[in-house]
Order: structure tokens, then sequence, then C-alpha cells
């Protein structure tokens, strides 16, 4: 039984039921999707949808997004087959080697990098054909799960050569070898066409009789045995508000994501004592549930405006430009109109760029010493958690924004760059983001900084670290990146939700499959990283029921 047909949930239904033996139920709390979910510039507006989106707010706190309504940041959340692959940026990043190879230094054998480089290419339609852009032993092209180069404008080679001009190399392939320098980003898409894990593994085989599919269903529980403490299946509502059991003969699997797995245990009497007791819920296992909560997070508002008209802005949606556009994506799968995940944004003190072309960075730092948590609002499974952020929480994440150091990695809009000369101290984050736009490959273009101060930053001197600090605090930019609340590691490991093979500790036939299961959060997008987690637990999932891999 699987609860979540998202990022990961689609991956280990469909490689669960390649064998014709193993019956599978996928219960999905939405629908199955749209097909605003085939256009990455659809993302935006799926984020306002309650229909595709849970829309989640983290809680105001004084660290962090202090000029956002209500001083909340917004978590937008998939709510559909596929879930957030559904309505992300598309962009796919594995990360850094050392990310995996530091997972399985803490304690999880089998999740070093060596060790799931095969399932990553086994996962892997990569359908780039220049030899130069693709580093072709870290690919793979025979899988479900489709892996191309966007679209790009003229603004892509003046970044690569204002990185190169401040000593960044030019990587053509950073999920291959090296994840040094400044890259074109790959995209999950094919012709165009955005793919969720669901399109990619879902839809291929959905005539899979061993393979039950049933949407607009909201688990309540988890059922265990509490003498045993064995899940013996899940209470579901069903879509008109009655509430079912279903049992589960070998096992159920938890992939609902960074905030709904741990939701989900706590209101099955699995988590932190205090917390259950709280809310009146009998405590049966007591971990770590919800906390070492990690994101990606940075500076907003760090945009530069340019003479030349590039790209797709405003004005464009209103002239004879959108056709040929609109026409090019429907008759080819390509150019802008399918690439404009990243472009449609907006806030108050920056509407007067909406009317100019240029160009956005986002630098972040990529390992965040912060740490946030999930708690329950209520025994509903219905209320939305507590999202206790704690962006900025620690000071060295801020000087890290703002500064860097000469060997912290630092990310701009997804593209993972890391210094190659190990001599920019002071010149990462913001500074080395307003350095790129004052390099002469961008002033070719007539590249101007929006020096605009935020409200509630006009006390401070512009461009000190205590305006960078106050602007970081005020306009705090999520990447929704949310990992590590039900946290894989060893038995010694007192903050560990599940052990290696992704068991949750003190509980029979039960595990968890997802982000949630991050012990550090990886260097880029997440979405590579939790399909890898997909492919991982089939395998584990397999070897512990003697599951053979026929074909089905």
């Amino acid at each position: 039984m699987k609860m979540g047909g998202g990022t990961t949930g689609s991956v280990i239904a469909s490689r669960l039921t390649e064998n014709p033996h193993v019956k599978v139920l996928l219960l999905e709390a939405g629908s199955d999707g749209t097909l605003l979910s085939w256009i990455p510039a659809a993302a935006a507006l799926m984020w306002s949808l309650d229909k595709f989106d849970y829309r989640y707010t983290s809680e105001p706190q004084e660290d962090s997004c202090l000029a956002l309504e209500g001083g909340r940041c917004r978590w937008p959340r998939g709510r559909m087959l596929g879930r957030s692959s559904a309505l992300n940026g598309a962009i796919y990043i594995r990360g850094n080697h050392k990310d995996y190879d530091n997972w399985a230094a803490l304690g999880n054998p089998g999740w070093s990098f060596n060790d799931l480089l095969p399932l990553f290419i086994r996962a892997e339609k990569f359908l780039v054909k220049d030899a130069s852009a693709r580093d072709a032993l870290y690919h793979g092209t025979g899988g479900y799960f489709p892996v191309s180069h966007t679209y790009f404008t003229e603004l892509l080679s003046p970044f690569i050569e204002a990185g190169k001009s401040l000593g960044f190399l030019h990587n053509h392939d950073y999920n291959g070898a090296s994840q040094r320098g400044f890259s074109r980003v790959q995209v999950a898409a094919e012709e165009g066409i955005r793919y969720s894990t669901a399109k990619a593994y879902l839809t291929p085989v959905k005539h899979r009789k061993n393979l039950q599919v049933v949407l607009n269903t909201v688990v309540s529980r988890i059922v265990l045995d509490e003498t045993t403490k064995t899940a013996k299946g899940v209470e579901y509502l069903t879509e008109g508000g009655s509430t079912r059991f279903v049992s589960a003969k070998r096992e159920v699997i938890l992939s609902a994501g960074a905030v709904a797995s741990p939701q989900l245990l706590m209101l099955s009497g699995i988590g932190p004592t205090e917390e259950l007791h709280r809310h009146g819920i009998r405590p049966i296992v007591d971990l770590r549930v919800g906390e070492n909560m990690q994101s990606h997070t940075g500076p907003g508002g760090l945009y530069f405006s340019i003479k030349k008209k590039s790209g797709f802005y405003i004005p464009r949606l209103f002239t004879t430009d959108l056709i040929p556009s609109t026409l090019q994506y429907v008759l080819k799968g390509d150019g802008i109109v399918p690439s404009l995940s990243w472009i449609l944004h907006a806030w108050e003190t920056y509407k007067g760029l909406l009317f100019q072309p240029g160009f956005a960075i986002y630098p972040h730092a990529i390992q965040p010493k912060s740490r946030g948590k999930i708690l329950l609002h209520s025994t509903n499974v219905k209320d939305h958690p507590i999202i206790i952020g704690n962006y900025f929480k620690d000071p060295a994440d801020l000087k890290i924004a703002i500064e860097g150091t000469a060997s912290t990695p630092i990310d701009f809009l997804g593209i993972f760059k890391t210094s190659s000369k190990g001599n920019l101290r002071s010149s990462s984050g913001i500074r080395l983001a307003l350095r790129l736009g004052e390099q002469p490959a961008f002033k070719k273009f007539g590249a101007e900084f929006y020096s605009e101060s935020l409200p509630g930053c006009r006390h401070l001197k512009q461009f000190t670290d205590e305006y960078w600090e106050c602007h970081i605090r005020q306009f705090t930019y999520l990447f929704f990146h949310d990992v590590g609340t039900c946290k894989m590691g060893p038995p010694t490991d007192p903050g560990a939700v599940v052990d290696p093979a992704l068991r949750v500790y003190g509980v029979r036939n039960l595990r968890v499959a997802d982000a949630s299961i991050m012990p550090v959060i990886v260097s880029g997008t997440t979405m590579a990283a939790a399909i890898v987690i997909g492919e991982k637990a089939s395998d584990l999932i397999k070897s512990t029921h003697g599951i053979s891999a026929s074909s089905n």
C-alpha cells in the first residue's frame, strides 16, 4: 500500500508493479492533474489554485519573510499525481557527489553516490544529443524520466562569460563528473512538455492490472497494532466524507512529502511524545518526527534591467511577439513559452521592472545550518500543519548569503557553481551576484542593478552588510526544497526516524520514502534526489520480500 503519488511515490508504485504478482494500492489526496502541468510557465498559475496546490505558508518569525504578506513565506506543494514535480521549476540537478557520500558516512550504507549512480542512470531518459554537452558515463537513455536542455535567450552566453571572467569554469554538464562552474540548466521536459514523475512513471503503466490508483482520497492515519507495533493499514476519507479502513498485506509505504509525511506519522501516534500529548494523541513510538527540516533560502530582489530587448518580459505578452513564440511551442515544442516558470514573478517594490527586459540572480547557500520543524495544528488531517522555517536562525547562513567563504558552494537560479580558484572569500553570495552584473559581458547589454531599497531597510546605508542582512530578512526567497523531517540514520542517531532501509524505527511493516528522509539537503534542486530515493526504495522493498524484477 502506497500513500502519496508524488515525486517519489509515483516511482515506487511503477517499479514495484513491474512484477505482475505484486499488487499496489496507491492512495493520492489530489486529482490526476491538469494539462497546465505540462507547461512549466503555468507553475505560478497553479500555485494560486487550491485544486492543484496545498498553498502552505510558514509561521511568522522575526528572522525571515518580514516584508511578505502576514510575515509568512509561501510554500507551494503539489496537490495532484506527481505532486510538486508537476508544479515546480522543472530544473533537474542531482547535487554534488559528496552530498550522497555524506549520507553514507553518517551511518547509511548503500546511499553513497557510487551506490546511487546506477539508479540515477536507470531512471533517466537523457535527451541531450550534443556530445560536448553531456558526460555520457553519468547518464542513461532508457529510463522513464526525460531530461533535456531548456530554451535559452541571448543572456545565457553573458552569464557563462561573466562567470569565466571571475575565475569560474564553464561546466557543460553539472550532472556529470564535476559540479564546478557555470552551466546551462537541464530540465524535466521532452519536446517542450514538462514531465512530472506521474507522467513519466505512471502514465505508461496505467494499464497494469496489479496497480490501483485511487484519487481524491485523504489518508487520515496509519492504523497500528499497539501491542506488536505493526502497521496494519490506513484509514482514509472518501470524497463523500466517510472514513474507511483498508488493510495492507505486506507493507505500508508513506510518500507524502516533507510536510505531510511527518504530519501523518504524528497523527498515527509516531512522533515526539511532548508534541503528541499537546494534541491528546496517545504516543506509540517516540521519534523525532518533524524535526531536522532544511531548506534552500536566500535573498529575493537582485534584479538587473538591460537596454537590449532580450528574453520574455511583460510587454511581449501584448505584442505580436507572442504569436510566433506560441506557434513555435505548439509546432516544435520549444522556444521561450515552455521556459517561463522562473520569469513570471512580481512584487510591489519591483513593479517598475515588469515592463523592462532584464534578468535576476538568486544566490543562496546550498548547505544551510539552520533547522526548522513541522508541528501539528490539530488532530484533523485537513488542517495544515504548523511550519516553523527558522530560516537564517543560524547567523552563518546570513554570512554565507551575503559574503560566502572560499569553500562555500553557491547556487544561482538553480545552477550549481563553486569557485575554481578558491580565492573569492569576500566575493560570493550577494557580493558575487553584484559583481557578475558588472562584468563586460553584461555591460554590452546595458545591464544596470535595480537599486531601489526595500521599505523596511531604508534606514540603513545601501550595500553594507547591515543593509543586506535586513534585505534578506525582509525579502526572504524560498526555493521550496524542503527536506529532512523524517531523517534517515543509524540506530545510534537520536534524531533518526527511519533506518537506512527506510523502515520506521520501532514499527514493523512501515516505511517512509520521500524527500523527508534526507539526513542533509543536497546541493541543488531536490527533485532528482527524490526520484533516486524512489528507485532505491523500490529495490529495498523488493529485496525484503524476495520480489523479482520480472517485466510487466
